[in-house]
């Protein structure tokens, strides 16, 4: 199975972490090796300082703008330096503002997909149309994108203008799209299902989710096809009929590798629904 992985840089720069020019140049020129082109930021990732960083390195890098595919979100306000309370806001000037910043901060004259954060509680759909609408014909945003949304909400800006994907947190700890037909609908209107977070928090030590008995059945697995957990965790996602496409987050590029390795395993619906069972801690009905 070929590929269809977005890089994720939300983990490029946090409050543990903080990527130089130079490691970020490296990392991107690793992918850009193998063939791994497509890129996921975010105005706000980083306190609003990321997109600043992979422009510098994509610049050093010396590869070409157009090789890569380079997607950024905007409208979630976050407090700190700049608002003071979270929020979320798809205004027309905040829209044509963020791009227009995050054009200057990634050095590039476009976007190859602009991705609205979060559901907006006071969206204007009519508004978000014509602000879309201008990007699109001034050639700044070739595609667009949501990112958790309601089913009800994507269906009702994906009629006013084409939508490529709801980006949704979706893995075998974060299931809940399975069953809210955020998945299905989709799968239904033949839209790519960009996942963030694929491996959910299985590997977060504060997590109560987590169970030991799934824990085991993993280890289990493990053996049985292999390959280690990340590929485990994946393949669990990529079993799923809907053009998954996992952002890997890590700044690891050996990680990377590794973890791409889960588009070469296959796990019988069996233990598809065993991983289920034990991640929900009861049967389905």
């Amino acid at each position: 199975m070929k590929p269809q992985v977005v890089i994720g840089t939300m983990q490029w720069k946090n409050n543990t972490k903080c990527l130089s020019v130079e490691e970020a140049t490296d990392l991107i020129k690793n992918c850009y090796n193998e063939n791994l082109l497509k890129f996921d930021l975010a105005d706000m990732y980083g306190n609003y300082t990321t997109e600043d960083l992979f422009g510098q390195a994509l610049s050093k890098s010396g590869i070409k703008r157009s090789n890569l595919k380079l997607s950024t979100k905007c409208g979630i306000l976050s407090p700190g330096t700049k608002y003071k309370v979270k929020a979320y806001d798809t205004s027309k000037i905040h829209i044509i503002n963020s791009v227009n910043n995050s054009l200057k901060n990634l050095k590039t004259d476009y976007l190859d997909v602009l991705f609205i954060h979060r559901q907006d509680l006071l969206i204007n759909f009519e508004e978000l149309e014509s602000t879309l609408t201008e990007l699109k014909l001034s050639g700044k945003v070739k595609n667009f994108g949501v990112c958790n949304f309601s089913t009800y909400a994507f269906e009702a800006l994906n009629n006013k203008i084409p939508l490529l994907t709801n980006q949704i947190n979706f893995s075998l700890t974060q299931y809940k799209a399975l069953f809210n037909d955020t998945l299905f609908q989709l799968g239904n209107l033949n839209k790519k299902t960009q996942i963030y977070s694929p491996l959910g928090n299985y590997f977060d030590k504060n997590s109560n989710d987590t169970r030991e008995n799934l824990k085991n059945i993993i280890n289990s697995l493990s053996e049985k096809y292999n390959a280690d957990i990340d590929q485990i965790l994946l393949a669990w996602t990529l079993k799923v009929p809907y053009k998954i496409t996992p952002i890997l987050g890590s700044t690891n590029f050996q990680r990377i590798k590794e973890q791409i390795n889960a588009f070469n395993l296959t796990l019988s619906t069996e233990d598809w629904y065993l991983l289920l069972e034990a991640s929900r801690g009861v049967e389905l009905e």
